[in-house]
């Protein structure tokens, strides 16, 4: 089956565009070459034979590279840029014209140059420094086999004028393949700025309910272990605090899944604009949401809690559907000391599900987390000051934990 641009990944057919382009720069390249190496026959600095054999020789390689890359022949091959047979075949092409016409050495080593700018572009590091070495090995061997044949192009105004021309040509020559290259960066930048966008983009779904747009579980789950870590360190208390709408399972069935989903995106938004920037919303699952409350004492998030009921339950919910009213249950855990996600989430679960049976539409706050007293040892508090032990009964109950 014939490779063409249908059959092609589209990012190999922009790649395969660059290749057709670098090639026709080739063929601009020999061509130009061949019409100095005419000129310089003509002013009798080499023999005709040797520009003639250099315009069919030369030019007819890269056409023919260029026609392989026209027709996408090169995509049946591994190196689909065909860049090493290419700087190969015209490396001893022009080092062989080297060789023949010694005096116009410095026009071969910079065609040679030329090549090198090519391989710039696709070559690693560890090919682009064999490529040198092998340049410095070749050019070596071939200068030194011209050594008593070495001479300056010549002195009259043609032959100074084509010297002139031809670093022109190179030079703009290098020019074109720095814009190949420029174009090359342009695009790179812009598909890393793509990869960004799209990582943040995932970052964010996976971060955050595609529903609501406030955190996900498991994000919320890790932000709330990492205030808990905080709060260790600092000693600052926080609270948590599980949030049920109430009744939800009815609102579904007697106004449908959408309107649902409208409660739950009006409700998060609602809690969202009640609290601070440094205060955490996730979706834990269904209707129910948690909140994380840094630096703030139950009290306060009583309060605040309590802004956001208020809030949700006076939002004119006929907008979204007539007859709907939305309320929703609470529970609020301050943290303490040897506090894990589990038991924070816990403790404000347990008073949330208390709300939910006293009436729905209110909060609760959990209780307390019993801290234990210290407990003395009479007998050996007694054995210290030189006392009698107390008795075993006595002994036994001062040893039961006395809870605040």
């Amino acid at each position: 089956m014939a490779v063409t641009e249908e059959t092609i990944d589209p990012r190999e057919v922009r790649r395969q565009a660059h290749r057709v382009n670098m090639t026709r720069l080739v063929v601009f390249d020999v061509l130009g070459e061949a019409a100095i190496l005419g000129l310089f026959a003509y002013a009798d600095t080499i023999p005709v034979w040797v520009a003639v054999t250099f315009a069919i020789v030369c030019p007819s390689i890269a056409l023919m590279f260029y026609a392989i890359m026209k027709l996408n022949l090169n995509m049946r091959f591994h190196d689909k840029g065909l860049l090493v047979p290419q700087i190969v075949v015209q490396a001893l092409v022009q080092l062989t014209f080297l060789v023949l016409a010694p005096s116009l050495a410095f026009l071969f080593l910079l065609a040679l140059l030329l090549l090198s700018a090519y391989a710039v572009l696709q070559f690693t590091p560890r090919q682009l420094t064999y490529t040198w070495a092998a340049y410095t090995v070749a050019t070596g061997v071939a200068l030194f086999l011209v050594r008593d044949r070495f001479s300056y192009p010549g002195t009259s105004a043609l032959q100074i004028g084509l010297v002139w021309v031809a670093f022109v040509l190179a030079l703009r020559l290098l020019t074109l393949v720095n814009v190949q290259f420029g174009k090359l960066r342009v695009q790179l930048s812009e598909r890393n700025r793509q990869l960004q966008a799209s990582l943040a983009q995932i970052e964010t779904m996976t971060s955050h309910d595609f529903l609501t747009g406030v955190n996900t579980r498991r994000n919320f789950m890790q932000l709330l272990d990492g205030e808990l870590r905080r709060s260790e360190r600092t000693g600052h208390e926080f609270c948590a605090v599980m949030l049920d709408f109430d009744n939800f399972k009815i609102v579904n069935d007697s106004f449908g899944h959408p309107v649902g989903d409208l409660v739950l995106k009006i409700g998060s938004t609602i809690a969202v604009q009640s609290l601070r920037a440094m205060d955490v919303v996730g979706r834990l699952g269904g209707e129910e949401f948690g909140i994380i409350m840094p630096e703030t004492s139950l009290d306060k998030a009583l309060l605040v809690t309590g802004r956001i009921r208020v809030a949700v339950a006076a939002f004119d919910w006929n907008v979204v559907a007539p007859g709907l009213v939305v309320t929703f249950s609470a529970g609020i855990a301050a943290s303490a000391k040897g506090d894990t996600v589990d038991t924070i989430i816990k403790r404000a679960d347990d008073a949330m599900y208390s709300a939910k049976r006293i009436g729905r539409d209110c909060i609760m706050t959990a209780p307390p987390v019993p801290v234990p007293v210290p407990v003395i040892d009479e007998a050996r508090e007694s054995e210290r000051d030189g006392a009698e032990p107390a008795a075993e009964s006595n002994t036994a109950a001062a040893r039961l934990p006395h809870v605040r």
